[in-house]
């Protein structure tokens, strides 16, 4: 319809802006997309994916771990192509502070073209997985199906404030015993605040997005009041505008709840503790 039309474009013009806090829901133009989920901080499974890939590519050729530079971490996207992060960036590998910098610097350069997700784990380490599941804009009107469970947060502990000091040592072309707890700790905190890659990661996210007739959301994709045996079929899913209704109204959510998280980030994301 020519209203909503007219509000991809207006949208579109919206991401263009330097903050570009307003997200991208959805273009129905898309033909070529690139895609990668679930890094959690692994550096080289990142590098090896954009090594792989048609659309994206660094500006330089180097090995994973000679990237300790900003020229290092640029990306490229090549026109006519977007960029989907599926979510859950963090925690898992000695790669997080390079993954992160080097994708939002990506979506500043690209921001209508490259569309960062919040994945299912970090939706519950937000504490929004209950909220979703059992919302109304947590899944599509009269959709049989919510995409959001709730999971078990992992406790954030020694192993993770040993992979940030291995990056941190890395980066700085030193040896881990040369950086000191304190400075371990003032990475997680920086990353926390205005100016941090995580902070930054988090304004510019979105919980999902539609790109030509495919929707991209990191949920876990739950079945509601369908008995063994029952065929149904979703036919608000086949419906294109109340798809794009229900991101506005998802990623509005978001964008309004992620604000609300200033000055209190580290009650969701506590800094890990050095001892086991």
């Amino acid at each position: 319809s020519g209203a909503a039309s007219a509000s991809v474009v207006e949208r579109l013009d919206e991401a263009e802006a330097p903050t570009a806090p307003a997200c991208v829901s959805y273009d129905t133009s898309v033909q070529n997309v690139t895609y990668v989920s679930d890094v959690e901080g692994a550096w080289d499974y990142f590098c090896n994916f954009v090594s792989h890939s048609k659309g994206l590519n660094f500006a330089s050729e180097a090995e994973p771990n000679d990237r300790r530079e900003a020229e290092d971490f640029e990306l490229f996207l090549d026109e006519g192509w977007h960029f989907v992060y599926g979510g859950d960036a963090c925690d898992k590998g000695p790669g997080t502070l390079r993954f992160l910098e080097a994708v939002v610097r990506l979506k500043k350069k690209c921001p209508g073209r490259v569309h960062l997700l919040l994945g299912n784990g970090d939706v519950n380490r937000l504490g929004w997985a209950l909220k979703l599941k059992e919302s109304e804009f947590g899944h599509p009107k009269d959709a049989t199906m919510s995409l959001w469970s709730q999971a078990d947060v992992p406790k954030s502990g020694s192993k993770e404030f040993a992979q940030r000091r291995e990056e941190l040592a890395l980066l700085e072309g030193t040896v881990e015993d040369e950086v000191p707890d304190d400075q371990v700790i003032a990475s997680f905190r920086q990353c926390l605040q205005h100016s941090g890659w995580l902070y930054e990661y988090l304004q510019r996210a979105q919980l999902g997005v539609l790109l030509g007739e495919t929707l991209f959301v990191d949920g876990q994709v739950i079945a509601n009041g369908q008995e063994d045996g029952e065929n149904q079929t979703d036919r608000t899913l086949e419906n294109g505008e109340d798809i794009q209704e229900w991101l506005i109204e998802l990623n509005d959510w978001y964008s309004k709840s992620v604000k609300e998280l200033d000055g209190n980030h580290e009650s969701w994301d506590p800094i890990p503790s050095p001892e086991a």
